[in-house]
């Protein structure tokens, strides 16, 4: 599925934290924490969006590390590096159809995958241990690190609002806002498109004729309708384990994974496989059209949120 690059501090998948997903359902996109994904890949070679995507990041980076310094905190500016090659996951993300078959055959939406085959490490292009603020994080006490965030996250916002003029609290506002902006273009510039339209409504008439209960074609929807259906089975497992829910992180739609056993998340694992062939079978026209058009919206809506992680 596509994905946004995760949070530079909560990096490494199965690692040291507790996992909990966080959901954005505009752009199918999940940051596990823990987990650093790869960056999005762009839907065509765009040079000029890149570097200023580039800049963007770097004067947010500057502005912070003046600012924390000013306040007495050390701070390195430091940016996540850029991925130049295209993988099969970036063609699959662009929505070329063998691209895709070979993902969902081997990950399904990818999201009981994990479960299946936990000791398979996500593809990732950086981890938190990268940073050079790793290790200054990890030398502080709980309240010099209580201080030292909470100094970080007003540094970020005032950065932010310097280079792209957007107001943010935190990270929780920031990807909030991004995702309603992400959920508006999407709604105004694909469901509205005739040609989008007409290949989701034969998407969705094929997923019927194979029994599968699609209620809402927009192309934006449609688009997700199996990750969503397949992520709502792990959200029902979250709510039903003896693990206590945070109430802060489910107000920002984040829960704590909870325990599922190989046994049953192959057999999870093994229905996602099927519902995403199927799924990929009645929408490969669909697919093909929509999806480059979404790499680019989700990239131009990035850019103006400042072309990086909070």
């Amino acid at each position: 599925m596509p994905k946004r690059s995760a949070l530079a501090a909560t990096a490494g998948n199965g690692g040291k934290r507790a996992m909990m997903c966080r959901v954005t359902f505009a752009a199918a996109l999940v940051l596990v924490a823990g987990c650093a994904a790869e960056p999005v890949p762009t839907a065509t070679p765009k040079a000029a969006s890149s570097t200023k995507a580039s800049d963007n990041a770097h004067r947010i980076q500057s502005i912070v590390g003046d600012c924390m310094k000013k306040k007495g905190f050390r701070y390195v500016p430091w940016v996540p590096p850029v991925k130049t090659s295209k993988s099969v996951n970036d063609r699959a993300y662009l929505g070329d159809y063998a691209a895709m078959k070979q993902e969902r055959e081997k990950r399904g939406f990818t999201v009981f995958y994990r479960y299946a085959h936990p000791d398979q490490k996500e593809e990732v292009l950086w981890s938190a241990e990268d940073s050079p603020n790793s290790a200054i994080i990890q030398d502080l006490s709980p309240a010099q690190l209580a201080a030292y965030e909470k100094q970080r996250t007003a540094c970020k916002s005032r950065a932010i609002k310097e280079v792209t003029g957007k107001v943010v609290k935190d990270e929780n506002d920031l990807y909030a806002q991004e995702d309603a902006t992400v959920e508006k273009v999407l709604d105004r510039e694909l469901n509205g498109d005739p040609k989008l339209v007409e290949l989701a409504a034969q998407m969705g008439a094929c997923l019927k004729g194979k029994g599968y209960s699609v209620a809402d074609t927009r192309p934006s929807t449609l688009h997700t309708w199996g990750w969503r259906m397949f992520e709502d089975k792990v959200k029902a497992l979250a709510k039903n384990d003896d693990k206590p829910e945070d109430e802060e992180m489910a107000k920002h739609g984040q829960y704590t994974m909870p325990v599922i056993s190989v046994a049953d998340g192959k057999r999870y694992f093994s229905q996602e496989v099927r519902v995403a062939l199927d799924d990929l079978a009645c929408g490969k026209d669909f697919y093909a059209a929509y999806s480059p058009r979404n790499a680019e919206i989700q990239q131009r809506v990035a850019l103006e949120f400042g072309g990086g992680d909070y």
